[in-house]
């Protein structure tokens, strides 16, 4: 059976090819896809098999008569109405999959304890203000206007507002892989982030490719998504207003109102006399945030022109992807593995299903499945978290 020669429609490789991200299969794999393509050559049982592997399409997709119709409905939500996502990409839906399951168990298990609705969830109408959202959600957050001057960094402050998300039962999770598989690296040019509204549960995913600067600015772009009760796919920079949907827009401003807050702004603007990047460079680093963000704060408020605006930005996105392409070649050591693990996963849903499990209410296969561990890994992931703050 190994070695016999099997079928694969031409339409089902067509629609492989479109599936997967390239970067992340190698180059072998992918001209021998091209060649069963054109017919050069014929796949056996045990090439499908290899190739199921590499590239992450399950195994029985192989042999449909034509292209699995795969529900990923997030992508409707996209901010920018990109060709490119138009087909998503394999690592995006197992992502957005594992994401609704943890979703669901979270809240299944928060309504059986009892837990009320969350009242700002959706709270934000058509008519609601920036200034008042922001307030809003300094005020569920517990947090003071200039929260981001104990900070030192972009990273710092992701960090902290993620633990203050959870204090009022947000999930926020990061990562830049599939599950645990390295060699699966989710494409920041793909989608920065993504938000599945609950009323009990919201989930806020961030990929963890992006820069520091851009996770922090999307964190808050995804709680403000929260608080209009929408959910959000957002694959667009953020520079990208004149593109955006009016809902994106709002997101965006109250994000950047969060980050930048308008009177500290511009007070700060005022008193600098530096040359004009210069002057961006300096109050973004005061903000612990990104240039792109105080240079958008600048145009809305008259502060420079369009066109300087323009000029920019255009400097910034060619120095991000520098930034990028240094990614790339960069791979570092890895880091602590459980750390990283703890930093991945929400502390209160892995307290939850340590509750569960103990209750004998979930099954230890399917708390694995959840968090991508096993019986040692799940014990060390449990340690890390129980001593965070």
């Amino acid at each position: 059976m190994a070695g016999v020669s099997v079928h694969v429609k031409p339409e089902i490789i067509n629609w492989i090819l479109k599936s997967i991200q390239f970067e992340n299969i190698a180059s072998s794999a992918i001209e021998l896809l091209r060649k069963w393509q054109s017919g050069e050559k014929t796949p056996t049982f045990n090439q499908v098999e290899d190739m199921s592997k590499k590239t992450n399409i399950p195994f029985g997709y192989f042999f449909l008569d034509k292209p699995p119709v795969e529900e990923c409905s997030i992508v409707e939500y996209r901010t920018i109405n990109s060709a490119k996502i138009a087909e998503p990409s394999r690592n995006l839906v197992d992502t957005v999959n594992l994401m609704t399951d943890i979703q669901e168990w979270m809240v299944e298990y928060v309504v059986e304890n009892g837990q009320e609705e969350l009242e700002y969830v959706g709270s934000a109408t058509g008519e609601t203000q920036v200034l008042s959202v922001a307030e809003d959600i300094r005020k569920k957050l517990d947090i003071q206007v200039d929260w981001y001057s104990d900070r030192q960094n972009a990273g710092e402050s992701f960090r902290f507002l993620k633990r203050r998300m959870g204090n009022i039962h947000v999930l926020v999770m990061t990562s830049g892989i599939v599950g645990n598989n390295t060699r699966r690296k989710l494409n920041v040019e793909e989608f920065r982030a993504f938000t599945l509204v609950n009323k009990y549960a919201p989930l806020i995913f961030i990929n963890s490719c992006d820069s520091d600067n851009g996770k922090l600015f999307s964190i808050l772009h995804e709680l403000a998504h929260v608080w209009t009760g929408e959910n959000s796919f957002y694959n667009a920079p953020i520079n990208a207003d004149s593109e955006s949907r009016e809902v994106e827009k709002f997101c965006n401003a109250v994000a950047a109102e969060i980050l930048v807050p308008t009177e500290s702004f511009l007070e700060k603007w005022k008193s600098s006399y530096d040359e004009i990047l210069d002057k961006i460079g300096k109050i973004a680093k005061s903000f612990r945030c990104s240039r792109f963000v105080v240079v958008r704060k600048a145009l809305d408020h008259g502060k420079i022109s369009q066109e300087t605006y323009e000029q920019i930005v255009k400097e910034l996105t060619s120095q991000f992807k520098e930034w990028q392409e240094s990614q790339k070649e960069n791979k570092g050591t890895g880091g602590d593995y459980y750390r990283n693990l703890a930093s991945k996963i929400d502390r209160n849903f892995v307290m939850a299903l340590a509750r569960s499990a103990s209750e004998g209410r979930t099954q230890y296969t399917e708390i694995y499945r959840l968090t991508n561990t096993n019986r040692k890994t799940f014990g060390r992931l449990l340690e890390e978290v129980g001593g965070a703050g």
